[in-house]
């Protein structure tokens, strides 16, 4: 039976954030097509949604690629006598069924991960703590952004007063347009900076062939 590779959604998902990056830092130089601040703080908005659905999607498809490796440590976790491989489709079945994936922090991701992969084949536990953070900074944005609700509100306060000293809550175009005073770039730079870490950390530990190059020539660009 052949085996998923996990080539794909990753390749898939630095295409995705490059392309998401030099447009961003057209939009931020722009002069004239988008000329005022306000224009570059939607725009930055925009595409927090865009960088997160991307992240989301790695992450579900790598899930089912795992888990198509070897299905023994979900089996141990659910008591399902399933076969040790089965096909993606059966996987993809397993994990999503007739709904989708949700996590509501990268903690959460790993604990599942933890509990249905053998520990040779989840890359998830290897993301480093500070990505992790970042990530679901990004996340908390993104859920203010989405729905706009009193509780993402709230949350989102939380986070600019006990992450950022922010007394006063601002819209997150404002925040993310913001030069962040470590890394001198955007602070939605940064954020994206960290999903891609955290991508490259997990292709690593998969073994995938091709991102070794892929990291040398992103530092010479």
């Amino acid at each position: 039976m052949k085996k998923a590779s996990f080539d794909t959604p990753l390749y898939s998902f630095h295409m995705n954030m490059n392309r998401d990056i030099a447009l961003l830092m057209k939009v931020e130089k722009a002069k004239r097509v988008v000329k005022t601040v306000q224009e570059k703080r939607s725009i930055f908005e925009a595409f927090v949604l865009s960088v997160c659905a991307d992240w989301e999607c790695l992450v579900e498809n790598l899930l089912i690629d795992c888990l198509n490796k070897d299905t023994s440590r979900y089996m141990e976790y659910t008591g399902f006598s399933i076969s040790k491989h089965i096909t993606r489709d059966t996987c993809k079945a397993i994990l999503i069924g007739i709904g989708y994936l949700d996590f509501k922090s990268t903690d959460q991701l790993k604990k599942l991960s933890k509990s249905i992969l053998i520990q040779t084949c989840n890359p998830f536990l290897s993301i480093p703590s500070s990505n992790c953070k970042k990530i679901d900074e990004l996340f908390t944005i993104r859920n203010y952004l989405a729905h706009r609700s009193f509780a993402a509100r709230r949350s989102l306060a939380d986070l600019y007063k006990s992450k950022y000293n922010l007394r006063h809550f601002i819209e997150p175009g404002t925040f993310l347009l913001a030069r962040d005073k470590t890394d001198k770039i955007p602070r939605l730079g940064v954020y994206i900076n960290n999903v891609k870490d955290a991508a490259n950390t997990m292709g690593k530990f998969l073994g995938v062939p091709w991102l070794k190059d892929y990291e040398t020539a992103e530092k010479q660009e």
